[in-house]
């Protein structure tokens, strides 16, 4: 079905919308909802663009019923502390699009903290009645709190693959390939997607088939906000993000030589008690004394330690320190 969003018409899919009313017509009372979009554990399925479509469709539909809105490309957040912070300077229902594409690149480590700190804020921000889209690579790596109990709804988009003859290399002679067609998503309501969740995880099976979905739906190949300026802005968030973890790598790196300086200054002749002391008024803590003597002296042996200082840095390993820090 088309809707018109900044004098422009748009295609939405019919069921998805009914079930996108609803949001609307419940979030004035005192709600806020969060939809969670993947994309099949696969990458590049369109799983972005649908979730414009539907933010879109969101912000026409609650100026409709008379609650003021928008949803520019300020409102997509790549970062969810960029998130936290934006969401609670905007007015009541407002529509916030958090695309989790650039963090999930982030080890598992770094995805857990995200997450803990997004249950925390979602746990304080149910009186801004806002609707919260967010976009996430593997439904089944969600904590649960925020796959079952915090999420309204799931909408998993797939790519359809197509058996196809075609004269691929135009020498009249056909050949079989698989054409790759995106615009296609299930959607899984709140029960359904608690038993998908539920059973994945007594299955050991991470398979969005387990589970039969409420119905499934297809999707245009859209940009609600432009194409342009969408690629643009995830383009410098993903530059801000090598940025950073550039910067953590070279802080680490000055961490590092800063242990070095300490070794160079303590290799020799300080006994143990005295070697402790010292760590602690430098601020470095005692269980790095172990990872100093293989790491230090192996990384930055050919630039200040000498053959005797390592020689003296192993010996530490008599203060029988923890194998990691």
């Amino acid at each position: 079905m088309k809707f018109n969003w900044k004098d422009k018409e748009y295609y939405v899919d019919g069921l998805l919308a009914r079930q996108l009313d609803t949001l609307i017509y419940n979030v004035k009372d005192d709600y806020d909802f969060v939809l969670v979009i993947t994309g099949d554990r696969s990458v590049r399925v369109g799983k972005s663009v649908l979730a414009m479509t539907v933010c879109a469709y969101l912000s026409q539909g609650l100026a409709r019923v008379g609650k003021a809105n928008r949803y520019e490309i300020e409102d997509i957040y790549f970062d969810n502390v960029d998130m936290m912070k934006g969401a609670f300077k905007k007015p009541p229902y407002h529509v916030n699009h958090y695309d989790e594409g650039r963090e999930g690149l982030a080890a598992n480590k770094a995805m857990k903290t995200m997450q803990h700190d997004l249950l925390d804020f979602f746990a304080e921000c149910g009186q801004l009645n806002h609707i919260f889209v967010i976009v996430a690579p593997d439904f089944f790596k969600l904590n649960e709190e925020i796959a079952v109990a915090r999420s309204e709804y799931l909408i998993n988009v797939y790519r359809k693959d197509t058996p196809k003859m075609v004269d691929l290399y135009k020498t009249g002679e056909k050949i079989p390939v698989v054409k790759l067609q995106r615009g296609q998503f299930e959607f899984f309501d709140r029960k359904r997607k608690q038993n998908l969740y539920d059973k994945s995880k007594s299955t050991m099976r991470k398979n969005y088939g387990i589970v039969k979905a409420n119905f499934v739906g297809s999707f245009t190949d859209q940009y609600p906000l432009g194409e342009e300026e969408y690629r643009k802005a995830k383009k410098d968030a993903l530059a801000r993000f090598t940025k950073k973890k550039d910067d953590e790598k070279n802080k680490e790196t000055s961490r590092d030589r800063k242990y070095k300086t300490m070794i160079n200054a303590l290799a020799k002749g300080v006994d143990r008690q005295k070697l402790f002391e010292i760590a602690e008024e430098t601020g470095l803590p005692k269980e790095s004394i172990y990872r100093l003597n293989n790491k230090i002296t192996e990384d930055f042996a050919s630039e200040a330690i000498t053959q005797d200082e390592i020689e003296s840095s192993k010996k530490m390993d008599e203060f029988n320190m923890p194998s990691k820090p």
